[in-house]
């Protein structure tokens, strides 16, 4: 559906303020439009930045339903990308909190993301006649868990489908993650290593343990890989975190999700197999535990979001007090944020032994 979009800011920072840009407005989800409040997709007609993030031509309103606290989705994505070094990116969406209205009517808290695409991920743009172009594959079914060969379970998103269908290189990581014996599997010089980028995929898998993300390991998520060049060693494939909103002690349909359960799909079963995987898995998160996964960090995070969202989480409390019968939970915004740092605390607790335990230390 063609309209006009404007972002209006509060009072002071009206610089920032808009004109009514032409865009392209459809409902996002699958599960989620189920819910009286909607996610929609908007796309411009060129890449254009919004809220001091980077320009793209494909947004995201997430409606957060489920959500009481409404930051699930922005706290997992912020973790991940505070992971980032120099020359070791770690790409998640980048959002921001917005007030909707459509045609007049307020709609609520929604947050506006970054769509996941080739364009965000800095890819190589598609070339018709490369042989190797880039490609992204978004984990849409469980059997997206690596557990057998075939691309069953993704869709694909670069290149663009309507272009040129590109399955060869997921069909060879996935019959290599699923076959290849263990030998070969962890050959230091053409295993496993030699295709997936495992210190992104470290982080990726300690994001889900840390998140207890029970819908995000085996789907909901992004793998890509850069377009092969020739010159230098061939690029690996990287994970990239999606739909996090059944997450911190909750569940996809927001039921309760206990702190003490181990998350795992195939490939992480193999990797998970090596004793140096696991040591180093460990390390890792030992450091991430010290700095970005303590306790404090993520509470921190918490309460600045809190003060971000203000009255705003109040406005959107009215605003859906009618769909109050069919929330998956009965919690408020102030109970949930409560409930989220209890959990955390327990869960990163249990993940301390967990992870020493499995490690053999």
């Amino acid at each position: 559906m063609a309209g006009k979009l404007q972002l209006v800011n509060p009072k002071g920072r009206a610089r920032e303020n808009t004109a009514p840009l032409a865009v392209n407005v459809r409902y996002h989800g699958a599960t989620s439009l189920g819910y009286p409040k909607r996610s929609y997709a908007i796309s411009f007609d060129k890449p254009t930045a919004l809220l001091q993030m980077p320009a793209g031509q494909h947004w995201v309103l997430n409606a957060s339903f489920i959500d009481r606290s409404l930051m699930r989705h922005k706290l997992s994505y912020d973790l991940f990308l505070s992971l980032s070094r120099s020359g070791a990116p770690r790409h998640a969406a980048r959002s921001s909190w917005v007030e909707v209205y459509f045609n007049g009517k307020y709609q609520g808290v929604y947050l506006l993301m970054q769509r996941v695409d080739g364009e965000m991920l800095g890819l190589r743009p598609f070339e018709k006649n490369a042989p190797n172009p880039a490609c992204l594959y978004k984990a849409v079914d469980h059997a997206a868990n690596f557990g057998q060969a075939g691309h069953a379970g993704y869709e694909q998103r670069e290149p663009d489908p309507v272009q040129r269908a590109f399955w060869e290189p997921l069909d060879e990581l996935n019959r290599f993650a699923s076959r290849a014996p263990d030998k070969q599997f962890f050959d230091a010089q053409t295993g496993i290593a030699s295709r997936l980028d495992l210190e992104n995929a470290m982080d990726f898998y300690l994001l889900v343990l840390l998140t207890s993300n029970s819908d995000g390991i085996t789907k909901n998520f992004l793998i890509g890989r850069d377009a092969v060049s020739g010159e230098g060693p061939p690029p690996k494939f990287f994970f990239v975190p999606w739909d996090y909103d059944g997450t911190f002690g909750q569940n996809w349909n927001a039921t309760p999700y206990p702190h003490d359960a181990w998350l795992s799909n195939h490939l992480f079963d193999r990797l998970m197999s090596n004793q140096e995987y696991r040591r180093r898995l460990a390390e890792r998160w030992r450091q991430r535990r010290e700095r970005e996964f303590s306790v404090e960090t993520i509470c921190s995070r918490i309460d600045a979001g809190v003060r971000a969202l203000g009255w705003a989480a109040d406005r959107n409390a009215i605003r859906w007090k009618s769909a109050a019968g069919i929330y998956p939970n009965r919690l408020s915004f102030e109970e949930d944020i409560a409930r989220m740092k209890k959990w955390i605390e327990a869960r990163v607790k249990w993940l301390d032994a967990a992870i020493k335990k499995r490690a053999g230390n």
